[in-house]
């Protein structure tokens, strides 16, 4: 479960569970949280026993009887010309699995299904997003759902990306605190070009007004020491990751 903190209310979350590596919900669901199931990702969920609120994929890793692998009956949709509306999304094909409201993406698309998943959450109005089963075998959908996790901090939304025993996170221009009872190691990259401004207190290394590039891994391996700590960024996108 996350242990970091930031001035912001308790909120709905959207928990989207892929087909990638799984090994187990380290994020509890509330009631008012949103379940969504990537494609293959809602075999995963059976294993838990967990129906989510919507399965959206283009089921090329899950067979699904009737799925055909398009969208609606929108003929001039270009799906390539629509990366950055992603109104592909108003026009999925519709079906029921299992009870379950189920969306059909085209295999055809710029969005991978995880992507997809992350546009719809943020049409409901949802700002925290926690992504299980979203790295593996694949390091190129790894790769990409580390940039829908900047994608999200853009959007002044918080992305979170699960493997066995670490969670890694995307902030654009903010600080975030953790407190003292966090342990283990502590990275740092800078996403954009430059990340102006990093400050990391509370570690076994500090550094003041610093700033990190794409290019050099300088913030790899920090450490939590027992106390509170916190990094922040004026001007940047950093990659954060730490354990669970």
């Amino acid at each position: 479960m996350m242990q970091e903190t930031e001035d912001t209310e308790q909120q709905r979350k959207c928990i989207i569970v892929g087909a990638g590596d799984f090994f187990g919900m380290p994020v509890k669901p509330a009631k008012c949280d949103y379940i969504i199931a990537a494609d293959a990702g809602y075999e995963n969920l059976k294993i838990m026993g967990i129906v989510p609120d919507l399965i959206v994929g283009d089921f090329d890793s899950m067979h699904v009887d009737g799925v055909q692998g398009t969208t609606g009956n929108v003929k001039d949709l270009d799906i390539y010309d629509d990366a950055e509306k992603a109104e592909y999304i108003h026009h999925l094909k519709k079906l029921d699995l299992d009870g379950v409201e189920t969306r059909v993406i085209d295999p055809v698309k710029n969005d991978p299904d995880m992507m997809a998943c992350v546009r719809i959450g943020l049409e409901l109005g949802i700002r925290e997003f926690h992504i299980i089963g979203g790295t593996g075998k694949r390091i190129d959908h790894s790769i990409a759902n580390l940039q829908i996790l900047a994608f999200l901090a853009d959007q002044g939304a918080r992305g979170y990306l699960y493997n066995v025993s670490q969670v890694t996170t995307a902030i654009k221009n903010t600080s975030v605190r953790f407190p003292d009872t966090m342990k283990g190691y502590f990275s740092a990259f800078s996403y954009s070009d430059h990340s102006y401004g990093v400050t990391e207190k509370g570690f076994k290394y500090i550094i003041n007004d610093v700033t990190l590039n794409s290019l050099t891994p300088t913030g790899l391996s920090n450490e939590f020491v027992g106390t509170e700590a916190e990094i922040s960024v004026e001007d940047g996108t950093l990659i954060l990751v730490y354990g669970i």
